[in-house]
């Protein structure tokens, strides 16, 4: 019995069950507790470090990220906006206004070398997208910076209330992090679970393979 009740309280830890709801004051950074992402197929802690700072004006929503413990973080190759960069490293953002689980979100991605990826994402059945919208660079608004050191990078995201319909008083949203795991020499290499680590602020709980679009396991941010 005791071994049970450890595994029933490990699980629940691991799920991270109560930190996914975040209330942001206007003009006030706020740091995200959580040091570490989960795993998207167990909820289970990964033990590279990741951080996430959040601030909003009357014009931008303000995110600060920094993924540590990143050693191959020079082998990232995508260089163009709207490409497959989630075939390497990426730190993602998906969002919808609302408290209801969206069916329609953007997703918004950024890689080591600064390239962006923006998208209006259809996902009817919650499980499955069906059409991505993309979003043309010039028309995004997104302000964007990325400053790569030896084993980790950050950056520095300016998403514009304007892309997102106005701004309103909640939001859905789940930030992700692939993670690369070994050294690639090929440089149009394709990230596999065996090589990647595919890493979720509230875990989607996918099972044997990763999957970040499963808008049910969103957080919540709520503006005051």
């Amino acid at each position: 019995m005791n071994t049970l009740f450890g595994l029933i309280h490990l699980f629940f830890t691991n799920m991270n069950l109560t930190s996914t709801e975040i209330t942001l004051h206007q003009n006030q950074w706020l740091t995200l507790p959580q040091t570490q992402f989960y795993h998207a197929t167990t909820g289970v802690a990964a033990p590279q470090f990741t951080t996430v700072k959040l601030k909003y004006d009357s014009q931008y929503l303000y995110l600060d990220f920094e993924c540590a413990q990143n050693p191959f973080v020079d082998e990232n190759t995508y260089t163009q906006p709207n490409t497959e960069m989630w075939n390497q490293e990426v730190f993602e953002l998906f969002i919808a206004s609302g408290t209801a689980t969206p069916e329609r979100y953007l997703e918004l991605e950024i890689n080591p070398n600064n390239a962006l990826f923006v998208g209006w994402i259809d996902n009817p059945t919650g499980e499955t997208p069906k059409n991505i919208e993309f979003v043309p660079y010039q028309e995004s608004g997104i302000k964007h910076s990325v400053v790569k050191q030896k084993n980790s990078w950050s950056g520095q995201i300016q998403v514009p209330w304007t892309l997102l319909g106005g701004k309103k008083e909640a939001y859905h949203l789940n930030f992700y992090r692939i993670v690369s795991l070994q050294s690639h020499p090929n440089s149009n290499w394709k990230g596999t679970p065996a090589d990647c680590s595919y890493l979720c602020w509230s875990p989607t709980m996918s099972g044997i393979a990763p999957r970040f679009h499963r808008p049910s396991a969103f957080g919540l941010l709520r503006l005051e």
